[in-house]
């Protein structure tokens, strides 16, 4: 009986993956891959991997390129890339699990949970943590690339936590990766858990992202993609910048797939590891006192209520950091949702957000 059981599940499992696989036609195909030689060819991009998803299930993926130049590694759906910031709203996600169990409030200052971190002029909410309205100021010139291995999410808090607001927290938006590695503190500090046991836990697992891992320079990790960038001036592409993420983890230290990605996006609004409810609260769009919109909500960029994209909600998230380009958009409908996930081996693609959104329109036209 066992046996038979195992069967029927897995003769189920690769049905619905075929019906999945079936759902885009050869000339949605042809079209997305003409639109992926085209920006290959024209920003010198080594490797490039894509993924598409519809409601629940990946319909599409595929690899081009490189992943490696040196060793002639070709890019393959498996192929690891950083995250960068695309780690955000996976950070966002984790601390709203946490403000839906009230273990979390929105609108306490830092220091209810890290009693120890600097007071400054003003509070600064959790909330205006993940919105960008806290005044922490973001990279200078020099820490963009870093050099620094730390050993956890706390000690990279030294680089910018006696520094002075920018301005009164609330009162402004401005964009900064510091806010998300106090996000991370919290997230441990709150739980009494490493912060990066609470992701794979909480997070990872729950979608069933079986190939994303936390970024460490010092571990071997199958399937890791080099990165790179493009010297205009000499016609030829360069290894990017060494970098140490673990001065960011929270902030997008990641390592993962774009298909990993549609299964974070999917399980984001189909209320695997948040509530509905959670997520369109991350996917508001918080206004300034000078009633101006901010379009980034908790972890998510997001548009004006009344710009919609052939009549869907676009969510996104970008990711850049020496070596990589991703993008991660989500188009949201009352009668379907469309995701497509776009990781580079090349730091400076230029219009990925774009190219999300003409891929989009032809899966939509099916």
């Amino acid at each position: 009986m066992k046996l038979l059981k195992l069967i029927l599940a897995i003769v189920l499992v690769n049905y619905v993956l075929s019906n999945a696989q079936e759902k885009l036609t050869k000339f949605q195909i042809d079209s997305i891959e003409n639109i992926i030689h085209t920006e290959m060819t024209k920003q010198h991009i080594p490797g490039l991997s894509i993924a598409i998803g519809i409601d629940t299930n990946i319909v599409w993926e595929n690899a081009y390129g490189y992943s490696d130049l040196e060793n002639s590694v070709k890019t393959t759906t498996n192929t690891k890339f950083r995250t960068a910031s695309i780690g955000k709203p996976m950070t966002a996600s984790a601390v709203m699990q946490l403000v839906a169990k009230g273990i979390v409030d929105l609108n306490d200052s830092i220091q209810v949970y890290f009693p120890e971190y600097p007071t400054k002029r003003w509070p600064i909410t959790i909330y205006q943590l993940l919105t960008h309205e806290s005044g922490i100021r973001s990279y200078n010139e020099n820490e963009v690339a870093n050099a620094i291995h730390y050993n956890n999410v706390i000690e990279p808090l030294k680089i910018f936590e006696y520094d002075s607001l920018n301005f009164k927290p609330g009162t402004k938006f401005s964009y900064t990766s510091f806010n998300y590695n106090l996000i991370g503190a919290i997230i441990q500090l709150a739980t009494k858990t490493d912060y990066s046991s609470y992701m794979i836990k909480n997070i990872f697992k729950p979608a069933l992202m079986n190939n994303t891992v936390i970024d460490n320079n010092y571990e071997i990790i199958k399937n890791r993609a080099r990165g790179y960038y493009y010297d205009g001036e000499n016609n030829t592409l360069r290894n990017a910048d060494l970098h140490d993420p673990s001065d960011r983890i929270p902030a997008g230290g990641f390592l993962t797939t774009p298909e990993d990605l549609i299964k974070f996006a999917i399980s984001s609004y189909n209320g695997k590891f948040i509530t509905k409810k959670e997520f369109n609260k991350m996917i508001e769009n918080p206004r300034l006192p000078d009633g101006s919109y901010t379009q980034y909500g908790m972890g998510w960029g997001v548009y004006e209520p009344n710009d919609k994209i052939d009549g869907f909600t676009e969510v996104i998230h970008g990711g850049q950091t020496p070596g990589v380009s991703n993008m991660l958009s989500i188009f949201l409908s009352p009668k379907e949702n469309i995701c497509v996930a776009i990781m580079t081996n090349l730091q400076g693609m230029e219009h990925r957000g774009g190219i999300c959104e003409q891929i989009f329109r032809i899966v939509k036209n099916e």
